[in-house]
């Protein structure tokens, strides 16, 4: 039987059940079997029916020596793949049979079936008692699961709360990290603001004496001169020679000009090259608190962690502790109920000693008697009786 729980009533459809129905028989082996599947509705929780046909196309019955283990860990994996937590035991199970323990069945300790059994073969019990008793524990087993249900259920929440502060938390060192980048960012371009306009008035200015220059043969020669290229960078290829600077120069006019185009072009290399150094070691103060801040929301993250699983594991092992006393309760009610019933057996026993079987052997007996009077011992007797 494969049983949902009441809040997927709604919600769950005919192709989840087939599609749960063959899961369950393939890891029976049994997907290729005849299967009979009856559904219903009628209760809280939806479920089905499954009868299985065991007999293989050879005449053999299919294996089911293991089909508690396999049902059950096909049942984990189906609940993991809904993010369902409704069956907290199942993963307790689990983790069991992986140590190698014996978690197949459950079964009621050998006292509690046998008092019981005294229970329900003691003649002259009030049958109330009896029922009265199991449902009262009944009731109190179901209150404690909806307590240990709640309580799975809210530590998935705690949980789930932690992992969304600790993103959020993240998220949010990030964005003002950013936000302190953007601010240095923009500060050092205000302060490099006026260099770049000096710069470029220098530029105007450079540029019309360098007009004015090119059109007499000394002042070609003087652009010439101060716009030879003495600090070259490595990174322009092989530099040429000054000699050969100055003798490309001296009768092309294009040539000074991209000499000179060249040297405006190198010192706003160079402020551009400050600022972005600026820019730079401004970000570095930023860039370290981000880390710091990061390093210490991992550390209280791991910390609440740590606390949160702590708390947990102490209120499983009350919730545990809850369960083992429910059990000793149930035990100590059903053995104070076995002896209210041996008393009165005892009684009955005192007031009329002989069994069931006794009386019947001594109503034949006397049965017999009234039937069968007593004959003559011999013929002689006999013979004198009739005379």
């Amino acid at each position: 039987m494969l049983t949902w729980h009441p809040e997927e009533k709604d919600t769950l459809t005919r192709e989840d059940m087939e599609a749960a129905i063959e899961g369950a028989l393939k890891s029976l082996g049994a997907e290729n079997q005849q299967a009979l599947i009856i559904s219903h509705n009628d209760t809280k929780h939806p479920h089905v029916h499954i009868l299985i046909n065991r007999t293989l196309d050879n005449g053999t019955l299919l294996d089911d020596s293991n089909e508690w283990n396999n049902l059950s860990a096909w049942a984990l994996e189906y609940q993991r793949q809904r993010g369902q937590h409704y069956s907290p035991q199942r993963e307790l199970n689990a983790e069991a049979r992986a140590r190698g323990e014996k978690t197949k069945y459950r079964p009621v300790p050998r006292h509690i079936i046998d008092a019981e059994k005294f229970i329900r073969q003691s003649a002259n019990d009030n049958p109330d008692r009896r029922l009265q008793l199991r449902h009262k524990h009944h009731a109190l087993a179901k209150e404690q699961a909806n307590r240990s249900h709640s309580l799975k259920k809210r530590h998935t929440t705690q949980w789930d709360t932690l992992q969304q502060n600790f993103l959020q938390n993240r998220h949010a060192i990030r964005e003002q990290a950013r936000k302190g980048q953007a601010a240095a960012r923009v500060q050092i371009i205000e302060t490099f603001r006026p260099q770049w306009r000096a710069l470029k008035e220098a530029e105007i200015t450079e540029r019309s004496q360098f007009e004015a220059r090119e059109k007499s043969t000394f002042g070609r020669l003087s652009n010439l001169f101060r716009n030879v290229d003495i600090a070259h960078s490595a990174a322009d290829g092989p530099r040429p020679s000054i000699l050969t600077q100055l003798w490309r120069g001296i009768g092309n006019a294009a040539e000074r000009q991209t000499m000179f185009d060249k040297q405006l072009a190198q010192r706003r290399q160079e402020l551009e090259t400050r600022q972005r150094k600026a820019i730079r070691a401004a970000m570095l103060p930023v860039v370290a608190a981000y880390k710091m801040e990061s390093e210490t929301a991992i550390i209280e993250y791991r910390r609440a962690r740590s606390d949160l699983s702590f708390i947990q594991r102490g209120e499983l092992a009350k919730n545990k502790a809850e369960w083992h006393q429910l059990i000793a309760r149930r035990k100590t009610d059903l053995e104070q109920l076995a002896l209210s019933l041996e008393r009165t057996q005892g009684f009955n026993k005192a007031a009329n000693p002989q069994s069931f079987l006794d009386k019947l052997r001594n109503r034949a007996a006397d049965f017999r008697a009234d039937r069968d009077p007593p004959g003559p011992s011999n013929d002689n007797e006999q013979d004198q009786e009739i005379e």
